[in-house]
């Protein structure tokens, strides 16, 4: 039996940087989207910022690749005040805020596979990143963390069929209101959780190898 072709989705290079170093990642295309590969069955994606573009990027590798699954890895915002900047866990279902249902006016939800023995949370993607409280409070009913890409990323393996993972660090809270307080949490976080993220993902790797 071959190996199922495992794709490790970014939003971001700087989010991707400590996994592409410890894989041992070789660029593998610039264009369209900037591919990485680690051996014959694991890539790893920059697939861009937002639900439309990660959309686009996880369509690409299912088509042009024949790849298997998606895992995305990356930074949310907190919409919980008990989540703290640095925690780690994977995300069970994601909202989608440009797609609502026609009857309820609710955004779609799609339902992801958890990986094992990480805390569980929901998620909301949203088109801008939010700056404010009332921003965040807004989305705090339906969902523990927001970011801007696992619903594209959702949608995409829902049409295709295939299972999708995601494993969130938390980047930011309420008390963090502009870009530049986000980006330098996730510089620093982006390295910090690496070790631990990489530990369930070859964990989670391992397991679907041997499906």
């Amino acid at each position: 039996m071959s190996e199922s072709i495992i794709v490790l989705q970014f939003a971001t290079q700087l989010e991707a940087k400590p996994f592409i170093e410890t894989l041992h990642c070789i660029p593998y295309q610039q264009k369209p989207f900037l591919l990485f590969m680690g051996d014959s069955s694991l890539y790893l994606l920059i697939g861009g910022i937002g639900i439309t573009p990660s959309a686009i990027a996880a369509t690409y590798v299912y088509t042009k690749l024949n790849a298997d699954k998606i895992i995305n890895i990356g930074a949310a915002g907190a919409l919980e005040s008990s989540l703290t900047p640095g925690t780690i866990a994977t995300i069970t279902q994601v909202y989608d805020t440009t797609s609502y249902q026609f009857d309820t006016e609710k955004p779609f939800a799609y339902a992801l596979t958890p990986v094992d023995n990480l805390p569980k949370l929901t998620c909301v993607s949203v088109t801008k990143p939010l700056r404010t409280d009332e921003e965040r409070r807004q989305y705090a009913s339906i969902a523990s963390a927001v970011d801007m890409e696992l619903a594209g990323i959702a949608r995409a393996s829902h049409t295709f069929s295939k299972e999708c993972f995601a494993i969130k660090y938390i980047s930011d809270t309420a008390e963090h209101t502009t870009h530049e307080d986000i980006v330098k949490n996730i510089i620093t976080l982006s390295q910090s959780t690496a070790p631990h993220i990489l530990t369930h993902l070859q964990t989670l790797i391992a397991g679907l190898d041997s499906l």
